[in-house]
């Protein structure tokens, strides 16, 4: 019934089937990566953070923000009214995260963003709270 298999045939279906498989898992990370970037409290978080003269010169220029740990569900997740991102950042002097918190009225509104927290090595700093009328300076 069954022919005799080579070695060799079973180890390349073997490989084929984790490169497809390692390349699908990668390419669904991007995706998710992706969608997480294109939400408009991510994006104000962003920009919140160039522009806050505090954060800037204690992470130092360029800023570089790294990817959202997918796995931690603690920090990272989308909810239908809250959502809640903790970005790593790093520049040249210092390195940490951002940590963003959002809400929106219900689930087809746009989320808002409430605070934005840079979290550093020796410190947590509110760089932008759009419950007071001015950011922390």
């Amino acid at each position: 019934m069954w022919a005799k298999l080579r070695a060799s045939t079973l180890v390349q279906i073997a490989a084929g089937g984790f490169l497809l498989g390692s390349t699908g898992l990668y390419l669904a990370q991007k995706r998710v990566q992706n969608r997480v970037r294109n939400l408009p409290h991510y994006k104000e978080a962003l920009k919140i953070v160039a522009h806050h003269d505090k954060a800037r010169e204690s992470l130092g220029t360029p800023i570089v923000i790294g990817n959202v740990d997918l796995s931690d569900r603690h920090h990272n997740f989308v909810g239908s009214t809250t959502s809640e991102l903790r970005l790593p950042v790093s520049g040249e002097i210092d390195s940490g995260f951002l940590n963003v918190y959002a809400e929106r009225a219900n689930p087809e509104s746009e989320f808002q963003t409430v605070f934005v927290d840079l979290e550093l090595a020796e410190s947590q700093v509110r760089i932008f709270d759009s419950r007071t009328d001015d950011d922390e300076e």
